[in-house]
């Protein structure tokens, strides 16, 4: 069965219906869009999209600034059917000139890496000087392609991974506090454990938490007793 690609991104990743998704896929998915959203306003030259998966954000993030935008992952993988990515990598050497690359994004990637050290410094390879690295990663979500979820980040583990690698500066934020993790939990509660008959005797009531929680997350600092939903940032080589 073939898909609408377009119809499908605009729905599970853009313009996202709390009605139409999973509670924690809407949760999730916001978060995500408002981090993109700061890169959207910076990003600019010749960009690679590093595991690009189906490229959701790409019709998103594409104006006049972007010379050419590059989704690269592995061959294959079961988004290819519908979606085939620019360049194929056989996941330990990105094929892209040194310093050729103003941008270099991976959402929702490094926790899969192993080796955090290497691709950093291969994402650091193929950005020019001043160029910018645009992460996500989870914290508080299920095991994933499995076996191949291997980290939880801290911000401070990525910061000791950035200066290892030598990158110039970096900034990392936080894409949701207390509200939106306590939110997250409980629609992964909701969307894993519960029948289908308790989860439709609960949205009503569900849908209203969540969506006061969501408005109700503060900014906050990463300090003893923080507690993060994910992370994103911006690192400069």
């Amino acid at each position: 069965m073939t898909i609408d690609v377009k119809k499908y991104i605009n729905d599970w990743f853009i313009d996202i219906n709390i009605d139409n998704v999973p509670f924690s896929t809407y949760i999730i998915r916001n978060t995500l869009l408002k981090a993109i959203s700061e890169l959207k306003v910076k990003i600019h030259g010749t960009v690679l999209d590093l595991a690009c998966g189906v490229m959701p954000y790409k019709e998103y993030l594409m104006n006049s600034s972007i010379d050419n935008y590059i989704g690269m992952d592995l061959e294959p993988t079961q988004y290819h059917n519908t979606v085939k990515p620019d360049l194929y990598w056989d996941a330990k050497r990105i094929p892209l000139e040194d310093s050729s690359c103003d941008f270099v994004i991976a959402t929702e990637f490094l926790e899969h890496y192993f080796d955090t050290e290497h691709i950093l410094l291969e994402i650091k390879r193929v950005l020019k000087t001043g160029g910018i690295f645009f992460f996500t990663v989870p914290a508080i979500w299920p095991l994933h392609e499995v076996p191949y979820d291997y980290h939880r980040f801290t911000p401070y583990l990525l910061m000791e991974n950035f200066k290892n690698a030598s990158y110039t500066s970096w900034e990392i934020k936080p894409l949701g506090g207390y509200h939106i993790s306590f939110a997250l939990m409980l629609s992964l509660w909701n969307d894993n454990k519960l029948s289908t008959k308790r989860q439709r005797l609960l949205k009503p009531i569900l849908k209203a938490v969540v969506k006061r929680l969501l408005t109700k997350d503060k900014l906050m600092t990463f300090e003893n007793g923080s507690v993060y939903s994910g992370l994103y940032g911006f690192v400069t080589k």
